[in-house]
Parts: structure tokens; C-alpha cells; sequence
């Protein structure tokens, strides 16, 4: 629910923002875009039962998201501001501290809902821009066989991330347009008796469409 008050919340903001330019006679530059993206997360920050293990692994993932975006004519198209939603898959793999060659093992959704505050160079063609972001994120564990710990088919984890990200847009039309993105993510998890201190890379390729 709580996330879903956010999305609200943030779309509501969206199109009171872009029906203020329009009432104004001014012209925003308004766009939706679809995505998607692979994660490198570090290999580090996963804590079993309070203590810290060295020799975690946190894997790759792929998935895909959403975003809209307004540049208001007011900020003279260099300044904006995106909402996004984007999700992907992962696992995280540990050794337990019982030795005997033990390892724990979960499957890791990641989902976030961000607003991000963008800065870009309006080019004719290509258009640079780099931003800052935060927001919530959901981070979801299935189908964990973790020994020593009461574990269940499904356990979530809302937290605060925050991301800051850079890429490049080119322009195919007037209306359509390419996009590659890199993007830094770090939130903190917590779930019962394992924690993780999530931090990744993102790299991102989509199309989007101004209106």
C-alpha cells in the first residue's frame, strides 16, 4: 500500500506540474520511456544472525522499468524531473559460519519507485544529463533455504534508496528518441535475522516517446 501511495502521490504531482505549464501558454517537454537494464551489484554487506560475512556473493540481474518526465519551458528545459519504477532479480549466497563448506542461498526481487531531480544540456540531437534520485524500495526474498534460520516462502523488506545516474539521449524524431543510462543505487535491507547493505550499478538502454 504504502508504495502504491507513493506512485500516487508522485503522479499526481506530475500532471499538476505539466497542466501548470500548459494553463500558462508555455510548452514543457513531456515524455514516457521504457527500459531495460542489467544490475552488477558488489559483492559485500550481508550480516546472518548480527555478524558480518566476508565471503558473500550478491548476483548479477536483469529487468526492466518505466519513466516519465517533464522539463517545464519556465526552467528553460534544463531542469526536470522524472518518476520512475523499475524492478529485477538477483540472489545472494553466503557461507554459514558453522563451516563444513555450508552455503545459504535466496532468490532477491529488487522493485523501486524513484523521483529523480534532473539536469541535462537541451541539445537539437543528442542530449546529455545527469540526476539524483530517491525513494522506496522493496526488496522481496523467495524461496530462501538458509539453515539456522525459520525461514518462509516469502519475505519482504521497505526501506529508503537514494541513486545517482548519467546518460545520454538521441534524438530519432521529433517525437521518439533513444536512451542509454548509468545509474548507482544504495539502500539498506533488514529481513529476519539477514541484513544487506544493497549497493549496484545499473545499466540502462530504452526508447521513449515526448508528447
Amino acid at each position: 500500500m504504502r508504495m502504491w501511495a507513493l506512485v500516487g502521490a508522485g503522479l499526481f504531482a506530475f500532471f499538476s506540474l505539466t497542466g501548470t505549464s500548459a494553463s500558462a501558454g508555455e510548452t514543457a517537454d513531456v515524455y514516457l520511456s521504457l527500459y531495460v537494464l542489467g544490475s552488477v551489484p558488489s559483492n559485500r554487506g550481508v550480516s546472518f544472525q548480527g555478524a558480518a560475512i566476508s565471503d558473500s556473493k550478491v548476483g548479477n540481474g536483469v529487468g526492466a522499468g518505466i519513466k516519465a518526465g517533464v522539463f517545464p519551458s519556465i526552467a528553460r528545459g534544463i531542469i526536470g524531473i522524472e518518476l520512475e519504477w523499475y524492478g529485477h532479480g538477483s540472489d545472494i549466497t553466503f557461507p554459514l559460519m558453522t563451516g563444513g563448506g555450508t552455503l545459504a542461498r535466496t532468490n532477491l526481487w529488487v522493485f523501486n519507485t524513484m523521483a529523480n531531480l534532473m539536469v541535462r544540456y537541451p541539445g537539437e540531437v543528442i542530449i546529455p544529463y545527469v540526476g539524483v534520485g530517491a525513494g522506496l524500495s522493496h526488496g522481496v526474498l523467495t524461496s530462501p533455504d538458509i539453515p539456522g534460520r525459520n525461514d518462509r516462502d516469502f519475505e519482504s523488506s521497505w526501506t529508503l534508496g537514494h541513486q545517482f545516474l548519467a546518460g545520454v539521449q538521441g534524438k530519432l524524431t521529433n517525437r521518439l528518441f533513444l536512451f542509454g543510462e548509468y545509474k548507482y543505487f544504495s539502500t539498506n535491507y533488514h529481513w529476519t535475522q539477514l541484513a544487506l547493505d544493497f549497493r549496484t550499478q545499473y545499466m540502462l538502454a530504452g526508447i521513449g516517446l515526448r508528447f
